[in-house]
């Protein structure tokens, strides 16, 4: 039988995380410095997830901590199913 690699929940977590919350912040800030009408649209649509994204620096700085702490439960999850089904299925 075979010896399965697990994956750190909290490596994979924190992984996640920065990179989701970097990657809101920087189209956050990108979106600030943009003033066409084609970003408004997709302000409005991230707005509906991230309230005051793209709005001012602060707001946006807030969004990106909400969104380093969303990406971490979803790669944290992501690592204890792994774990889980790597153990059942190989």
């Amino acid at each position: 039988m075979e010896k399965t690699t697990k994956l750190s929940v909290i490596g994979l977590g924190l992984a996640v995380g920065i990179a989701w919350g970097l990657a809101v912040f920087a189209a956050g800030i990108i979106a600030m410095v943009m003033q066409e009408a084609n970003v408004e649209t997709f302000k409005e649509f991230f707005n509906l997830i991230y309230p005051g994204w793209g709005m001012s620096f602060g707001e946006t700085l807030l969004m990106a901590v909400w969104a380093f702490s969303q990406g971490f439960v979803a790669g944290f999850l992501i690592a204890v199913f792994y774990n889980i089904f790597s153990k059942k299925f190989n």
